[in-house]
Parts: C-alpha cells; sequence; structure tokens
C-alpha cells in the first residue's frame, strides 16, 4: 500500500515556453465563452457550460495527460480538452449538434465527450457527469490493476485514469462507493476535484459539512493534496506530483483545486441572476490576470501577449463560422448504434447427447462461467459472495476463486451502484466484466448507472465504447425468501433501452444464454429464477436438462 497524506502545492517557476502554450490556450478558452455569450440566439439552443475561470487547473491537467491515460471528465471541462489538443471546431461541432461531431455525432450537448484517437488519451462516454462519472473512471483504474497483476497490459507504461468532479458532485453517494473502492484495491485514479463554491443557485455553505478535501481523509489510503486552481504555475506543479505519486505507487490520489466561477452554471441558468456581488469577488481570483503576472515576470511582454490574444480570436471567430457551415446530425440516423453487432445469433450444440447426466440450473450456469474463466484471461467475475470463502449464497461460483484466484473471482463491498457501473469502467479498458447482485431485490442502487451509463455509452457514443458486461441476477421466489428476497423485476428492466434481458428457464438455456451473453458486446442481463436453481420444487423437474449445450460461440 502507497504511503498517504496530504499536501499544499505552491507556485514555482516553470518553462516560459509552456506558459506561452497555456496562456494561448486560455485565451482561447475565454474568447470561446464571450462567443457564445455574443451568439446566444444560437448557442442558448444547445445547453452548455464553460470553463471559465476554471482555465488554470484544467489546462495544467489537459497537457500532462499522455495517449496511454484514460479521462472521465465532467460537462465544464472544455479547457481540458484544449489541452489535450482538441480544436475549437470540434468542440463547437458538439455544441451546434453537427453530423461531425467528434464525440457524439451531435447526440449529446456541449462538454459530453467520448474519444477513441490514436495519440490521446482514450475518454469513454460521458453521462451528465454530476458524481455518476466517479464509479466507471474507478472500474478503469480497477480494470488497469487487474490487467498489470495478470501480465496482459502490454506495455511498459504505467497508464493511469483521471476522474474529473466538481466539488458539489462529492457528496453524491456513488462518489463515496468509487472512494471506498479505490482505496480498498489501491487502485491507479486521479481524482480531480475543481471548487468554485457553488452548485447551481446553492452554495457549497448550503451543500456540505466540508468540502472535498476534507471528506476524502476519511478513506485510509488516498493521498490527498490542495491547491489554488486559478493559479496556473501552482497548479502545473500539482498536477505534476498527482500524476508521478500514481504512477510510483499505483495507488489514488485526490487534488482539491479551488476556483473562481466566472461564466454562467449554464447556458440556461445565468450569473446575474443571482450572483450579486459574488461575480466581483471571483473576478479578483481570474486565472487569466495570474496568468499574465507570471508571463510578465518570464519576460513576455504586454505587445506579445495582445498579439496572442489576436490569434486566439482570429482562431475561435474562424472555427466558429466553419462550424455553423457543418452539416447538421442526420435525424434519419437516430436509431443507429442502440446496440452493438453481435456474432452469436443462433443456438448450436446437442439438448440430448446420449448417456449424459442431468444437471441443475445453478450447476449449469457455474459450469458456464467456469468455462469462460478457463477460456478468457481478460474475464473477471465479482460481486457480494462470490468469493473463495463462500462461492456464492446459492453456491452458483463454488470452487471458481479457488481456480482462478482472487485477482479474479471476488467479493465487494455492498455496492450494487458500483457492482454495475465499475462494468463500464472495465469494459473500456479491455477487460470483460461477470458480476453479479445478489438478489434482484437490492439491484435499485445501481440502476442509475445501468441507464445513465451503460445503456447509452454505445448510442452516445456512434458505437465506439459498446460495453461488454454480464450482469447475473437471482431472480423471483424461493423457499423462505419473503417480502425482500423473492422480487421479480423484469418488468422494469424491459422498459430500458440499450441493454438485452435474458431469462432461462431450464440448464441447457442456462448454460449455452450464459456463454451467448458473455461474448455479446452489449450489457446483458441475466436473470436466474432461483426457484429453478436446484429445481426441486414442484413442477420444475424438466429444467433439470443434460449438461452437453455448447453455443458456437465457445472456444
Amino acid at each position: 500500500m502507497a504511503p498517504s497524506g496530504t499536501k499544499n502545492v505552491q507556485s514555482d517557476s516553470i518553462d516560459v515556453n509552456l506558459l506561452v502554450k497555456a496562456y494561448r490556450l486560455m485565451k482561447t478558452a475565454e474568447r470561446m465563452a464571450r462567443l457564445y455569450d455574443e451568439q446566444r440566439d444560437i448557442c442558448a439552443r444547445y445547453v452548455h457550460s464553460t470553463s471559465r475561470g476554471h482555465e488554470a487547473i484544467q489546462l495544467a491537467v489537459g497537457l500532462q495527460l499522455t495517449a496511454q491515460d484514460y479521462a472521465s471528465l465532467y460537462y465544464r471541462d472544455e479547457s481540458i480538452l484544449l489541452g489535450m489538443g482538441l480544436q475549437p471546431y470540434e468542440l463547437m461541432l458538439q455544441l451546434l449538434a453537427k453530423d461531425h461531431d467528434p464525440f457524439t455525432g451531435g447526440r449529446s450537448y456541449y462538454g459530453h465527450p467520448a474519444l477513441k484517437r490514436e495519440g490521446f488519451p482514450v475518454i469513454p462516454h460521458q453521462s451528465s457527469a454530476t458524481g455518476m462519472q466517479a464509479i466507471p473512471a474507478t472500474g478503469m483504474a480497477h480494470g488497469i490493476a487487474y490487467l498489470e497483476t495478470a501480465g496482459l497490459l502490454h506495455s511498459n507504461k504505467k497508464p493511469l485514469v483521471l476522474c474529473s468532479l466538481g466539488d458539489g458532485s462529492v457528496t453524491e453517494g456513488e462518489v463515496a462507493e468509487a472512494f471506498q473502492m479505490a482505496v480498498l484495491k489501491s487502485l491507479p485514479v486521479f481524482y480531480l476535484v475543481q471548487d468554485n463554491g457553488w452548485g447551481i443557485s446553492a452554495t457549497g455553505n448550503e451543500m456540505r459539512a466540508m468540502n472535498a478535501f476534507e471528506y476524502a481523509a476519511g478513506f485510509k489510503g488516498m493521498h490527498r493534496m490542495q491547491v489554488d486552481g486559478s493559479d496556473f504555475v501552482a497548479s502545473y506543479k500539482a498536477v505534476e506530483e498527482a500524476i508521478a505519486y500514481v504512477r510510483k505507487h499505483r495507488a489514488p490520489v485526490l487534488l482539491h483545486a479551488t476556483c473562481p466561477l466566472l461564466g454562467h452554471h449554464t447556458s440556461g441558468v445565468r450569473k446575474e441572476w443571482y450572483r450579486g456581488d459574488d461575480l466581483v469577488v471571483h473576478s479578483q481570483r481570474d486565472p487569466l490576470y495570474l496568468l499574465e503576472a507570471s508571463l510578465l515576470k518570464s519576460g513576455v511582454s504586454k505587445k506579445e501577449m495582445q498579439a496572442i490574444a489576436v490569434e486566439a480570436e482570429t482562431l475561435v471567430l474562424s472555427d466558429f463560422e466553419k462550424a455553423l457551415a457543418a452539416s447538421d446530425a442526420d435525424p434519419d440516423d437516430f436509431n443507429s448504434h442502440e446496440f452493438a453487432p453481435t456474432s452469436i445469433t443462433e443456438e448450436a450444440g446437442e439438448r440430448t447427447p446420449a448417456k449424459a447426466e442431468k444437471v441443475t440450473m445453478v450447476d449449469a450456469a457455474l459450469h458456464a462461467i467456469d468455462e469462460i474463466l478457463k477460456n478468457e484471461r481478460t474475464a473477471i467475475f465479482y460481486g457480494q459472495d462470490v468469493g473463495g470463502r463462500l462461492g456464492g449464497v446459492f453456491r452458483e461460483a463454488a470452487t471458481l476463486a479457488q481456480k482462478y484466484g482472487d485477482d479474479r473471482v471476488f467479493n465487494t463491498p455492498i455496492q450494487e451502484a458500483y457492482i454495475i457501473g465499475s462494468t463500464a469502467g472495465m469494459a473500456a479498458v479491455g477487460v470483460k466484466p461477470i458480476v453479479e447482485i445478489q438478489f434482484a431485490d437490492y439491484i435499485w442502487p445501481g440502476l442509475n448507472q445501468l441507464v445513465e451509463e451503460l445503456s447509452k455509452s454505445c448510442y452516445l457514443s456512434k458505437g465506439k465504447f459498446p460495453i461488454q458486461a454480464l450482469i447475473r441476477v437471482p431472480i423471483g421466489a424461493y423457499g423462505g425468501g419473503g417480502p425482500y428476497h423473492s422480487g421479480s423485476i423484469e418488468s422494469t428492466l424491459l422498459t430500458i433501452r440499450g441493454i438485452k434481458v435474458v431469462y432461462p428457464s431450464n440448464a441447457a438455456d442456462m448454460k449455452g444464454l450464459m456463454k451467448a451473453a458473455f461474448h455479446d458486446p452489449n450489457p446483458v442481463i441475466m436473470l436466474e429464477h432461483k426457484g429453478l436453481y436446484w429445481s426441486k420444487v414442484a413442477g420444475t423437474a424438466e429444467a433439470k436438462l443434460l449438461n452437453r449445450m455448447k453455443p458456437t460461440c465457445c472456444h
């Protein structure tokens, strides 16, 4: 376990060329924000937030992430994208819902990237990102940690995951689940918390008893740092240190950065409606003014800065005109990429081979998972009580941890949201997760992740980020289950577009469909009726079938 601690990072000198680059990007972001306001009649048709006030800390991050890294951003992070190398034109294509929006093809609004491009960090599908991104981001780090342990990460580099959060979102329960797993498993994740003191109209003092830096002290093993996020020089040094820590120790860091909020909350909730004198206070910490002071100290003249500002304005205005002229998203394409295509479309195998013994459904499920883990090194299985000590409360995972190790078959805390939502992150880094919700009755805390992250990822990324996830859910009544262990939830699940629901009625279907579901590149929920597991309930004898079913998908 890496050492944990706290640190306040102070300003120090950095290369003047880097300062000039940061200033050019900061002036670009500032001019974009002003332009969107000037062109409000056009731009306000599409909900958007800008990074105004947050540019320093965001550019410090965007300029230091590398192509082997992963990022989970929030809706105000346009300057991180500019720092990574995205152009204003590309961001404006998303703002205006254009067909060639590189992230979602016009399907989502500004600041919701989904990027898989050579030479850039990978950014999986981003939801509305008010805390719920913490679980998929931590899932990415969890997947990377497994790949490293298993020797499956084919690189000597040390990738990390950036998870960017607004301070207000840290009060979400899902963020606590993510933090808990990050320290429990010592995961390579960098939590950047940007704190401007506001939610929408609620202030920090109304929303929380402590800020994110103070809150994170409760998670033993979380290395904590804090910095003035309006100071680019201090921010760059802090981010450099945080990234180095994660790469070296393979353990989580939280960097709390205070920032002014100089723009609107969103285009639909304008600052002049409720901010009052607070705007004057925040403007005194404008990152542009602080960076200009650093440039003057480094020998860059005001005339040179003015020339940079003119270049930034020319670029922004030109890119906006190009974006306006670009083709709109095609309405006839609205229903593409709901699912990624699967190669498994029909049953293959023999249901009644000679001299075979009948097995119960629960054993058929166990045999299917056993064969998957044997043949697929990137497959892992986790959930409550599925580890080696018990092997599942229904013995549906018996012996698996002993065969394949605690890194591949393991228990989780009571965290249904993490169990489901982490699969999105796992899939993004190339791990193939199988997870279990112990009882269908307790799936509800995970529904936010299922709907907002898993079901929409393929569609909103236009096929770039389908989520291969097999989610096992024991369901229905059985002996002595009572009202909170006997629920049936299939009618709710069937209303969710973008997921597949499978409900086998016999052992052959259980085994074949389990394997087919695993190999499907989309999220699949496998409902497993507890009353049929052992086929001892009156009328269920035929659920016990011959165990030779082997779909063509299985090698």
